[in-house]
């Protein structure tokens, strides 16, 4: 299966420049060109949006610049699923792993799915890859 389920902290490199938003892009391109499908979870839309506001408080990029991101976040071709149609197995990992409810939702959602996870966060990957291989970080997407 060509899915994958990208995690809010690579969505918002496709927005924002970043370090490696190139590895970001790569992840969706090469997605979009095996016909699959992007996934995420519908936190997308206050985690992205608050990425940009954030970085226009701390005037890294403009308002209009702001206001154009979200209009580029609107736009994503990806397919939004619930969190709380993951949230007890997100519960259980959050528990387990000591890691935040949103974050372990990410996880849970790909193990749902069983399907790849893509995330920049580097603390989740450690804490959870071992027992969740299906989850990769972005600079080691392959």
């Amino acid at each position: 299966m060509n899915d994958v389920v990208v995690d809010s902290s690579v969505v918002v490199k496709w927005i924002l420049p970043e370090s490696d938003s190139a590895d970001a892009v790569r992840v969706k391109d090469e997605v979009m060109a095996a016909n699959g499908k992007l996934i995420v979870l519908d936190l997308v839309w206050p985690e992205v949006s608050n990425a940009i506001w954030k970085s226009h408080r701390q005037r890294k990029i403009t308002l209009a610049n702001a206001q154009q991101a979200l209009a580029v976040l609107k736009g994503l071709p990806f397919q939004a699923k619930p969190a709380a149609s993951a949230l007890e197995k997100a519960f259980d990992i959050a528990v387990k792993y000591d890691r935040a409810v949103y974050d372990a939702l990410f996880v849970a959602l790909a193990q749902d799915l069983g399907v790849r996870g893509v995330t920049a966060d580097e603390p989740l990957y450690n804490t959870t890859h071992a027992d969740f291989p299906q989850i990769v970080l972005l600079r080691d997407w392959s």
